[in-house]
């Protein structure tokens, strides 16, 4: 969960981690039956609101990553925001339908 505490709407425009050679933004669209992933340029988030990335929704792709990530791992990211610049996070790896319980918040 992206938190914006602000009082102006921001847009992720990008993700790095030393973990993967790239991090692409991505949504899930359905079509007919079949789900796809579609990467996208970026999220909005709305002022003083909340923007979720969970599975079969908008997600992040790590991209050849450098090794597997295993339960337990934590992960560390760049995420670089239009207003609120670079924000330093760390995802932790958690097992397969779990779902993420933190929320990262944002100025």
């Amino acid at each position: 969960m992206i938190r914006n505490a602000g009082a102006a709407p921001d847009r992720l425009l990008s993700v790095s981690s030393p973990a993967a050679a790239r991090v692409e933004t991505h949504i899930t669209v359905k079509d007919g039956d079949v789900s796809r992933m579609r990467e996208v340029k970026g999220y909005e988030i709305p002022a003083n609101g909340s923007f979720e990335l969970k599975p079969g929704g908008a997600h992040l792709m790590f991209v050849d990553i450098k090794a597997p990530f295993k339960q337990g791992d934590k992960v560390p990211a760049t995420l670089r925001f239009q207003r609120a610049g670079e924000v330093k996070v760390e995802f932790s790896v958690e097992g397969m339908g779990a779902m993420g319980h933190g929320a990262m918040k944002m100025h």
